[in-house]
């Protein structure tokens, strides 16, 4: 098949009808990143027990690209979107950056939010806000600037992880804002502004369970790669409507509003 910029790349689909890459990389907006791969993406390229998922000729040409399947070779990797849009803006010069942002938190409705010194990060873990131990809750995307700290949990069609916590009885928006909450006027004292963020493709993905203090916003992937400003806007727009039409919406998200999308999907 061929991919948002039109280049022939194979594919494989899972015995669910999941369109996959061979390659992780055919997965993945490259331009302006150099030298490849980055740090980030080199985590990310670990053996997915998704394997079980495929048979026959799918199973070797899902395999042939690193020898491996990898998730980020999924259609539905939120992580492969993730890097392609905010990734790549972490690549790109300071003053591409602060526009971007500066569009972003308008989007948000974050007026306060200065874009000065800003960095982006992606899959940095946190001290565990109930126990302080390593390894605690994965930020998919986190910008900081002069006077905010925001944490981003990014999904592509998934839920809201529950049961979290040390008792189990928190979310993972929670957990973000807590830690924002508990820590950080104490480890970031010269940010005046904190945020959980999420992205999802659906606009009702999210719930805000922060604590008080704490802002929550939520918005949609359509609207933040729809932002003229990023420094590969038109392959971001191609990028997004190419995973978007290939994607298998699950069966209870099929209910799709005329209005948005077009069309209208009877749920099965």
């Amino acid at each position: 098949m061929k991919d948002w910029n039109q280049i022939e790349i194979a594919c494989a689909h899972s015995k669910g009808g999941v369109l996959v890459t061979s390659h992780p990389f055919d997965n993945l907006i490259r331009t302006g990143c150099s030298p490849w791969p980055p740090p980030e993406i080199v985590q990310k390229l670990y053996q997915s027990r998704q394997i079980r998922a495929f048979t026959g000729e799918d199973e070797k040409t899902c395999t042939s690209g690193v020898g491996f399947y990898c998730d980020l070779q999924s259609i539905h990797s939120e992580d492969a979107i993730t890097w392609s849009v905010f990734g790549t803006v972490a690549r790109s010069s300071q003053s591409e950056m602060k526009v971007l942002l500066g569009d972003l938190f308008r989007l948000l409705d974050l007026p306060d939010l200065q874009d000065d010194d800003a960095e982006i990060f992606l899959w940095r873990r946190l001290p565990h806000p109930d126990t302080l131990v390593p390894g605690g809750p994965e930020i998919d995307v986190g910008i900081s600037t002069a006077n905010a700290l925001i944490l981003g949990e990014v999904k592509w069609q998934s839920g809201v992880g529950v049961a979290q916590g040390k008792m189990r009885d928190k979310d993972q928006i929670q957990l973000r804002g807590e830690f924002l909450k508990k820590y950080g006027p104490r480890l970031f004292p010269n940010r005046t502004v904190y945020v959980v963020l999420g992205i999802s493709l659906f606009d009702d993905a999210f719930k805000d369970t922060t604590p008080e203090g704490i802002t929550f916003r939520s918005t949609t992937w359509e609207n933040i790669c729809s932002l003229a400003s990023h420094p590969h806007a038109e392959e971001v727009w191609r990028y997004f409507n190419w995973k978007k039409e290939h994607t298998r919406i699950a069966n209870h998200r099929l209910q799709w509003s005329a209005e948005k999308a077009g069309a209208h999907w009877v749920q099965k």
